[in-house]
């Protein structure tokens, strides 16, 4: 309801403003004369009313997205926690929040891996953001400890690839292929910094306005939903445009 007031208080701005000329022009016209016209005006533009609240709404939410991503810049795009595909040191930064058992999450990575093959100006910030059950946080935590063995990128492309629901067998599995110490694995991943770092991964998707997967960041722009590759490129040279331009 708010935003609903503040955007016709635009709309009637607006409508003040296309008839001031004609107010201003005859000092006869009283109060009501305008009221009736504004009033008009509006039934005969109702699109202006709904086109205020979504630029209302558009912005502020862009704005307090902006200011969470400055408050956990750190958090965000410089944890020593969290994997990184791609150029290190890549001049756009993508962020992606996934789950091992979303299928969206699955059917982009093809393209995210693209995207990362393709562009080596791109730096990809992996986020586990385990929403899907028990088994989404156990395979989380399962390729958070991979990480610890420097084998985060096989083990989470096993994942992804797998056309199964994560399970514990699945899990164990894909550890023995890759040669990794299963005994290490099970303990790392009921540590208390992976289950810190999930947790903190679960607030920063809440401050961003990040509610499913998968979840996208580039660079200060959050885009919410499963996007193809082209997109990802559109989205990337559109924010290399706009940095060269500062």
């Amino acid at each position: 309801m708010k935003n609903l007031i503040i955007a016709a208080l635009g709309v009637f701005a607006i409508a003040l403003s296309a008839f001031s000329f004609s107010a201003n022009a005859n000092a006869e016209t009283n109060k009501k004369e305008v009221e009736k016209i504004i009033e008009q005006y509006i039934l005969n533009n109702p699109e202006k009313i709904l086109q205020s609240v979504n630029d209302y709404q558009t912005k502020g939410v862009s704005d307090r997205q902006k200011q969470a991503m400055q408050a956990n810049e750190r958090k965000l795009f410089n944890n020593s926690m969290t994997p990184v595909a791609g150029n290190p040191k890549g001049d756009i930064v993508v962020v992606e929040f996934f789950d091992y058992n979303c299928g969206y999450c699955k059917k982009v990575y093809t393209d995210v891996t693209k995207l990362i093959d393709t562009d080596k100006g791109v730096k990809v910030v992996m986020k586990e953001f385990p929403i899907l059950g028990p088994t989404s946080e156990t395979a989380a935590r399962w390729a958070l400890a991979a990480h610890k063995q420097d084998k985060y990128m096989e083990f989470h492309g096993r994942l992804m690839s797998s056309k199964s629901r994560v399970n514990e067998g699945l899990l164990k599995d894909i550890a023995k292929d890759l040669g990794l110490d299963i005994a290490k694995i099970e303990q790392d991943a009921q540590s208390e910094d992976i289950t810190d770092y999930i947790n903190q991964n679960r607030a920063l998707a809440q401050q961003l306005g990040v509610s499913g997967t998968p979840g996208f960041i580039f660079k200060d722009e959050v885009v919410p939903g499963a996007i193809g590759f082209d997109e990802m490129t559109r989205i990337v040279a559109e924010k290399r445009a706009a940095a060269a331009k500062n």
